[in-house]
């Protein structure tokens, strides 16, 4: 009877979106997904396009702008940076909620309700930008003042403080058009503006980012590149967005919004306190220069974390689509679908780019930075794990309009890492700052899997049997092939995609071997149905 309960916080939509679909059997596994795998499976690639290249373009200038800028120029750069990426967090759960109410919408065909999302969420990025452009020009210098910046290079971080405002205001707003492109599949679409910004990008830092006094330009160039995913994204999003009068979401739609990105902005304040905080800490307590070795070894890590990632956006919005057509019945039997196939495939492709981040490390940046090495290897246990356990069932509470409990468990997170910085950044240094937030990460990840046991009944099945000696296999590939390339000594961007070529061979060897028990996974977990369980 529990479930029975809790399913009418969770009203079936069909009755209202898909009447046709009211005399369904209760079996919906053939009729669950909202398209075909196909198109699932292209909406991936051309989501990971998108989303790979700014990684590729932030490996790729990593080092260059080490070498034209000097350490601790880069170190100054690499903070103002994590200073916008807390304040885009820190935007009210707007930019994370936008996704999930454009798929909703778009299911509906209401280009009406879009169009409010649109210019409302237009409306509030441009007053966060004013209210951090006048906060930066009062407490700027009082900022670097306090963080351990040379004398020397303090006049020019003053300067990118003033930035700041800009730089926000513009970074949202593309990302308001990048939510609008995914909710509706319009990945092809994604990924050109997404390239064609990079390229644009890298091509002018290459051009124009010649010595160590051009960080101002930087951060215009920055700010153009935002500028070109916005005007793009919304161009090729137009045919989705009616703009009628009222301009501004209805008093409903704002309390449904605001209630869901309220608890949205919880969680992504914890994404804050469990990552960009990091930097904080070595910038206040080491030279500035540390922050770039972090920032480096971050990067490493986190770009690893982000590939399965891609595949989000359109699993996202696939799963919305499936709950607005079949409730929360169809949105389980889709978990199940999916997790069957993600958690073995991230826990071998988690073990082996930890086994490879060390020696990739070194071989992109040199050995003077071994130690960012080591922060991306602490780092991506954490990610991996975090991602393997969470990715779908982060989904899922977000497309059944549950992202409370994605707080819940990202603050469970937050606590261990808090609770345990002090003592083991003490014992180990700034290793040990990122030791703390990898053990949050593992904690509330398990957390979430007990939280939406409770909610739903969603397991994990058994790992494949050959998951073993496939992932022992790919392990050893890639640790022969990067040690390797360690003998060579090449060093720079393009050896480093030679050292992904272990990796990828490793995870093909694995995939080889796993491929036909993923392939035909059964679509139902392996316990008794849900609602038998749960009564």
């Amino acid at each position: 009877m529990r479930l029975r309960h809790r399913m009418k916080r969770f009203p079936d939509q069909s009755a209202t979106s898909n009447p046709a679909g009211q005399g369904e059997p209760a079996d919906v596994c053939a009729t669950v997904s909202a398209g075909p795998a196909r198109s699932l499976a292209s909406g991936m690639g051309f989501s990971a396009l998108a989303q790979i290249a700014p990684l590729l373009t932030n490996l790729a200038l990593t080092p260059y702008l080490i070498h034209r800028l000097g350490l601790d120029r880069f170190g100054v750069w690499s903070l103002v940076l994590v200073f916008l990426a807390t304040l885009t967090v820190l935007d009210g759960g707007i930019g994370a909620s936008l996704a999930r109410f454009y798929a909703y919408h778009g299911a509906r065909g209401n280009r009406e309700g879009t169009g409010r999302l649109v210019v409302g969420s237009v409306a509030v990025f441009l007053a966060l930008g004013a209210l951090v452009t006048g906060l930066a020009a009062l407490i700027g210098p009082a900022v670097v003042s306090v963080l351990s910046v040379p004398p020397a290079l303090t006049e020019e971080a003053e300067h990118l403080l003033l930035a700041l405002g800009p730089l926000l205001t513009l970074a949202l707003i593309s990302n308001s058009a990048i939510a609008l492109l995914q909710a509706n599949t319009r990945f092809r679409s994604l990924a050109a503006v997404s390239a064609g910004s990079c390229l644009t990008y890298g091509v002018a830092v290459t051009m124009f980012v010649k010595d160590g006094q051009d960080l101002v330009l930087l951060a215009v160039l920055t700010t153009i590149r935002y500028l070109l995913v916005t005007v793009g994204g919304f161009c090729a999003g137009a045919r989705h967005i009616r703009i009628r009068r009222p301009l501004l979401p209805r008093p409903t739609e704002r309390r449904e919004f605001v209630g869901y990105a309220s608890r949205m902005q919880l969680s992504g304040f914890t994404v804050f306190l469990n990552g960009e905080i990091d930097a904080l800490v070595v910038a206040a307590l080491l030279p500035v220069r540390y922050v770039g070795i972090y920032a480096a070894g971050y990067l490493a890590a986190n770009a690893l974390r982000s590939l399965p990632l891609y595949a989000f956006p359109p699993i996202l919005t696939r799963m919305t689509h499936v709950y607005a057509a079949h409730g929360l019945t169809g949105a389980i039997r889709e978990f199940h679908v999916l997790q069957s196939r993600w958690l073995p495939v991230v826990l071998t492709y988690g073990a082996v780019t930890i086994t490879a981040v060390g020696p990739a490390v070194l071989v992109w940046l040199g050995p003077e930075l071994a130690l960012s090495g080591a922060v991306a290897a602490v780092l991506l246990v954490g990610y991996v794990v975090q991602v393997a356990f969470t990715g779908m069932r982060t989904c899922f509470v977000r497309s059944i309009g549950r992202p409370g409990l994605e707080t819940r468990y990202s603050w469970c997170s937050t606590v261990v890492n808090l609770a345990l910085t002090v003592p083991l950044t003490l014992l180990f240094g700034v290793v040990g700052v990122v030791m703390a937030t990898s053990i949050g990460l593992v904690a509330g990840s398990l957390y979430l899997v007990v939280l939406c046991r409770r909610l739903a009944g969603l397991r994990d099945r058994h790992l494949p049997r050959r998951w073993v000696s496939a992932t022992v296999t790919a392990v050893i590939t890639a640790g022969l092939g990067e040690l390797l390339m360690l003998r060579l000594g090449w060093h720079g961007a393009l050896p480093l995609l030679l050292a992904g070529l272990p990796v990828l061979v490793g995870l093909g060897i694995a995939w080889s071997l796993m491929a036909r028990e993923l392939i035909h996974a059964p679509h139902t977990p392996e316990r008794v149905p849900v609602k038998e369980e749960a009564s």
